[in-house]
């Protein structure tokens, strides 16, 4: 079998194409009466806005093609050797340090929770799903701690490092320490209804495990490769369960059992509600709000990261979107939408940073950047195997928000970052070296 052989889910341009069109029809077909009695909203996505999103999904898919074509990227000798240019045991200690850092955080999280006043009790109500425990625990006592919840972050950054260690080097050394970032991270989801950050564990490894632990073994792409090239139907098995069990404890068991609907007729709604109705928001509010000028969707971390936000206020004084509570589209949702299905569907939101073209531009670079991340993963150069996992996350969720504009994600890329250039430098001197000894003055 080829070598060069590529699973279609894993091309930007393929899934973000694939993804953005199935929703996007989704959110334009459905009847608006089906928005008010599942969603509680009217409909706004109608044919004006589905052209304009299927616009925005043309120009990522573009980039991403345009960037992440062969031709551009010859094959590179990384591509068989790219193990020996590796300085593994910085790699092991940047697993360690991040594993280790976000650890801690998860601790000093806890403390503080525990420090607001959350007990045994009212976890144990919130898995027994008592009304209103979930509601208090994630609002009252799980508040965000500047600083220490974005380290808890760095888990994602451990995993695609631990993943890569596990591949070449055994898991005997990764799998502990994967089980309790699984622990802890579990138990978030559940007290904080957060299961984002469960995706962002499990997704990162898995893509990173397909490329290096799956497609390099001639075996395995000879038997399987008609069952890898369907892994987004079992992908989505997966997720269906998976929201299934955080939203029995979130909401099934609190608000919406007894009712005349079946559990996972519910699952199956409010899951497809979550990405309609985050296009259906973004429909809205493009129709209320006029450009800013301001980044605030596509860079919207810099008004949460401290220092950062002082610095937008400073550059944007009429912008006055500095806390979350400011947030313009919340007004917007609770007055004529639902809050409780609060995204804003990421394919619409540069419009209201950068009006129409603009958004046309910012969905072509990013496609461009895309798929040249994508490039270097099937080329196995480090920049690529560390960077696109996450990146991955992100191009799957284009429908719903922008999540690499989420301080979330940017801690663990900057970290992966610092080990890509860490590594590079290495492998550059190490080649430097090879060359010296393989050189031999002339006589």
């Amino acid at each position: 079998m080829n070598r060069d052989r590529e699973l279609w889910w894993l091309n930007p341009a393929w899934v973000s194409a694939v993804m953005g069109v199935i929703v996007a029809l989704g959110a334009f077909l459905i009847p608006d009466s089906m928005y008010r009695t599942y969603w509680y909203t009217p409909k706004f996505f109608n044919a004006h806005e589905l052209w304009i999103t299927l616009a925005c999904i043309g120009m990522f898919s573009l980039g991403s093609w345009a960037s992440s074509s062969r031709r551009l990227h010859p094959a590179s000798h990384t591509d068989h050797d790219w193990m020996r240019n590796v300085p593994w045991r910085f790699v092991e200690r940047a697993f360690n340090a991040c594993f280790y850092c976000s650890l801690l955080a998860y601790v000093i999280w806890a403390a503080a929770a525990i420090s607001r006043g959350a007990n045994l009790q009212l976890a144990m109500g919130v898995l027994h799903g008592d009304k209103g425990a979930s509601y208090v625990m994630k609002e009252v006592y799980m508040g965000t701690v500047s600083g220490v919840t974005t380290l808890t972050q760095l888990a994602m950054a451990a995993m695609v490092l631990g993943v890569m260690l596990g591949v070449t080097h055994g898991w005997q050394r990764v799998w502990l320490k994967f089980a309790m970032l699984f622990l802890v991270t579990l138990v978030r989801a559940l007290m904080n209804s957060e299961r984002l950050a469960l995706m962002e564990l499990f997704v990162p490894a898995v893509v990173l495990f397909v490329r290096l632990g799956v497609m390099e073994s001639a075996r395995i792409r000879e038997r399987f490769w008609p069952v890898l090239r369907m892994i987004p139907v079992l992908g989505y098995s997966c997720l269906l369960v998976m929201f299934g069990a955080s939203e029995y404890f979130r909401s099934w068991i609190n608000y919406y059992a007894g009712g005349d609907r079946s559990f996972w007729e519910f699952v199956s709604l409010r899951l497809l509600g979550y990405y309609v109705t985050a296009l259906n928001n973004g429909a809205l509010l493009i129709q209320r709000i006029e450009p800013t000028g301001a980044p605030f969707f596509t860079l919207h971390f810099l008004w949460r990261f401290p220092f950062l936000n002082s610095l937008m206020e400073t550059l944007y004084p009429n912008f006055a979107l500095a806390s979350v509570e400011n947030d313009p589209y919340m007004a917007y949702l609770k007055v004529e939408a639902n809050a409780e299905f609060n995204n804003g569907g990421g394919l619409l939101e540069p419009i209201m940073d950068f009006g129409f073209v603009g958004c046309l531009v910012y969905w072509l670079l990013a496609g461009l950047l895309a798929g040249l991340i994508y490039r270097w993963f099937q080329q196995k150069k480090m920049a690529g195997l560390l960077l696109y996992p996450a990146t991955f996350v992100g191009v799957i969720e284009l429908s719903r928000i922008i999540y690499w504009a989420e301080g979330r994600v940017v801690i663990p890329q900057l970290a992966l970052c610092f080990v890509a250039l860490t590594c590079a430098y290495y492998a550059r001197q190490f080649r430097a070296t090879r060359e010296d000894l393989a050189w031999q003055p002339s006589r």
